[in-house]
C-alpha cells in the first residue's frame, strides 16, 4: 500500500511525479514515469516517431486504482499503434495553469509535437494547484508503512483531515486563458508548423447529468471555441458523445477502466481523423 509514485515540489508547475520511478501499487497495480515525469515507461525520445502529446489531470494520469495498461494513455497507445508515440503529460488535481506551467518550463517538449490533445475540465484556468503534502502526493517513502496507512486511509474518514485529490474549481482568470493560448499557440507550431490538436471536454458525474438536461459545464466554452477555430483545432466533448454514460463513472469524477477504453476510443479515433498515420 506504500509503493506509490513520489513527488517533487516546484515553483514554477507547483508539483510533479519525481522522473524514473516505476512501482506496483497494492502489488497489482503497476505505474511509471519516465525521465521527464510521463506517465509511460519509454524514455523520452522525439526523434524516433511522430509525437502526440496527451495532456491532462488524474483522467488522463490514472492515479493508484487503475493498472498501467489500464490508464487512458497506454489504450491510445494500444489504439493508434507503434507508428506513432503517446506522451501522457499529467498529473493527479493538476488544472490547466499547471499543464500551462509544465509546458512552459518544456519547450523542447512543445516543439517536438506533431500532435497534441488537451484535457479540459470545468474550473481549469481558474488557479494553479499546489502541493497538497506527505497524505495527498507524498515526497518520500514513509518510514512506518503501517502508521502511513492508518493517517492516508483509515483516519479521514472519522476525522476531517484534508485530503482532497480534485482540482480546483472557480472562475477562469484572464491571464490564466491568455497563457493557455500561447501555449496553444506554439504546439500548433509545433514540429514543422500547422499541427492539429485537440481540445478534450470531460465532466464529472454531476456536470454530465446536468448537460443533459440542458446546463451548461463548460463556462468557457466560447472563448475556448475561438481558440479552436483560431488555431484549426477539434473539440471533442465527451457529454455529447452517445457512447459515453453515467455506468462509465467509477465515482462522481474518475472514469471506470471501461469507462477509460470508451474515452480511448473516442480520443484514438479523432486522432486518426486529423492526423495521417
Amino acid at each position: 500500500m506504500v509503493d506509490f509514485p513520489i513527488y517533487m515540489t516546484d515553483q514554477s508547475i507547483g508539483y510533479l511525479p519525481k522522473p524514473n520511478q516505476e512501482g506496483k501499487f497494492l502489488n497489482e497495480n503497476t505505474w511509471v514515469f519516465n525521465d521527464r515525469s510521463m506517465g509511460t515507461p519509454a524514455p523520452w525520445n522525439p526523434a524516433a516517431k511522430p509525437n502526440v502529446l496527451l495532456i491532462g489531470n488524474s483522467i488522463v494520469m490514472g492515479g493508484n486504482p487503475y493498472n498501467q495498461p489500464d490508464k487512458l494513455g497506454p489504450l491510445v497507445q494500444a489504439l493508434l499503434g507503434d507508428k506513432v508515440a503517446v506522451w501522457p503529460i499529467a498529473v493527479g488535481a493538476w488544472s490547466t495553469v499547471n499543464e500551462t506551467a509544465y509546458l512552459q518550463q518544456n519547450p523542447d517538449v512543445v516543439q517536438a509535437s506533431n500532435f497534441f490533445v488537451w484535457e479540459y475540465m470545468n474550473g481549469g484556468l481558474s488557479r494553479m494547484s499546489l502541493d497538497r503534502g506527505q497524505y495527498v502526493f507524498p515526497s518520500e517513502k514513509p518510514v512506518l508503512a503501517s502508521w502511513y496507512v492508518l493517517r492516508r486511509y483509515v483516519l479521514p474518514r472519522f476525522m476531517d483531515f484534508p485530503m482532497d485529490e480534485l482540482p480546483p474549481t472557480g472562475q477562469s482568470q484572464q491571464e490564466n486563458m491568455q497563457q493557455f493560448e500561447e501555449q496553444v499557440a506554439k504546439l500548433s507550431l509545433g514540429k514543422g508548423g500547422k499541427v492539429p490538436g485537440i481540445l478534450f471536454f470531460y465532466p464529472g458525474r454531476d456536470e454530465y447529468i446536468g448537460f443533459q438536461k440542458g446546463t451548461e459545464y463548460v463556462p468557457d466554452r466560447k472563448e475556448l471555441e475561438r481558440i479552436a477555430a483560431k488555431y484549426g483545432l477539434r473539440i471533442v466533448d465527451v457529454a455529447r458523445r452517445p457512447e459515453w454514460n453515467l455506468s462509465m463513472y467509477r465515482e462522481g469524477t474518475h472514469p471506470t477502466v471501461e469507462g477509460n477504453q470508451v474515452l480511448a476510443h473516442i480520443l484514438a479515433t479523432a486522432i486518426r481523423e486529423a492526423m495521417p498515420l
